[in-house]
């Protein structure tokens, strides 16, 4: 008898499995689409919802997928996929590229804080003449900030 419950079980379960791999491919023909950290499905349409990178990551979810995968990501692809996360980030969700320390906002004002390599100067720290690049200050790295709803920059 308990052999016919496992296998009663097991084909339930199965069922079960099946009938959702057939609702997420029915949402995914609607253009709906998870999030590949939190699960939450997100309207593919809509512009900003999704960060795509091989994978996809929710605005709430990103800041601890880039954590995880920027140590880990081939020196040559890592300067793309941080310029597209810094677009991304700016043109969809008002985020600030910060040059310096000192000008950065207090952790409290802060939903997002991401360190990427400077555009201006390709992560180098100096321009082709030679000088220190004003972009980035001479480090080779900018923040890219999005802050709390409610705080604004100090300009």
């Amino acid at each position: 008898m308990s052999n016919d419950l496992e296998g009663n079980l097991d084909e339930r379960l199965s069922r079960i499995e099946h009938e959702l791999e057939r609702q997420r491919a029915g949402l995914g023909l609607l253009g709906v689409r998870p999030c590949s950290q939190c699960g939450i499905f997100y309207q593919r349409a809509t512009p900003g919802a999704l960060f795509s990178c091989g994978e996809l990551v929710c605005f709430n979810c990103i800041q601890q997928w880039w954590l995880d995968h920027c140590p880990k990501l081939n020196i040559n692809d890592r300067p793309k996929i941080e310029s597209e996360l810094c677009r991304w980030l700016m043109n969809h969700h008002q985020a600030e590229l910060i040059q310096r320390s000192d000008k950065l906002p207090s952790p409290e004002q802060l939903r997002i804080k991401v360190v990427v390599g400077c555009e201006a100067c390709n992560s180098e720290g100096k321009i082709h003449s030679g000088k220190k690049c004003a972009q980035c200050d001479g480090r080779g790295t900018v923040w890219v900030v999005v802050r709390v709803p409610g705080f604004q920059a100090n300009l």
